[in-house]
């Protein structure tokens, strides 16, 4: 899995456009896209401020194959065409890794959902009434 791509799908999961990235970097947007198409390589220097910027180590970057406890995006890996994925003995086709990221997207928008009906000093669920502190 490439440097590019790994940034990309850590930018993306910190709702960040690349125009906002290289914003807080102090790149150019031209740059980002450079360096998520793997173009570019980033120096030392702006691979610290992307970790900063993006929530995530230098070693979460850097890394193809993260060290035990480290970090590997899910959509990395269904979307980088440089592994087979496979489950119960089936390898899994690109339709297939879509069809995987659909429903783990939509699980992941109606955790959102709960999530936003959650009273937020307690953490539960508000059904139909009003709860008071």
């Amino acid at each position: 899995m490439s440097l590019g791509l790994r940034l990309k799908t850590l930018r993306k999961n910190a709702s960040l456009t690349q125009q906002k990235l290289a914003d807080i970097v102090g790149v150019s947007r031209i740059y980002v896209q450079a360096l998520e198409s793997n173009r570019r390589t980033p120096s030392m220097k702006l691979l610290y401020r992307l970790a900063d910027a993006l929530q995530a180590s230098v070693t979460d970057i850097v890394d193809e194959y993260p060290p035990s406890g480290g970090r590997m995006q899910l959509e990395e890996l269904l979307s980088s065409g440089e592994v087979d994925v496979w489950f119960r003995k089936k390898k899994l086709s690109d339709a297939d890794l879509r069809r995987v990221e659909r429903v783990i997207s939509a699980v992941l928008e109606e955790w959102d959902q709960d999530a936003g009906t959650r009273h937020p000093k307690r953490g539960r669920k508000i059904k139909g009434v009003s709860v008071s502190g």
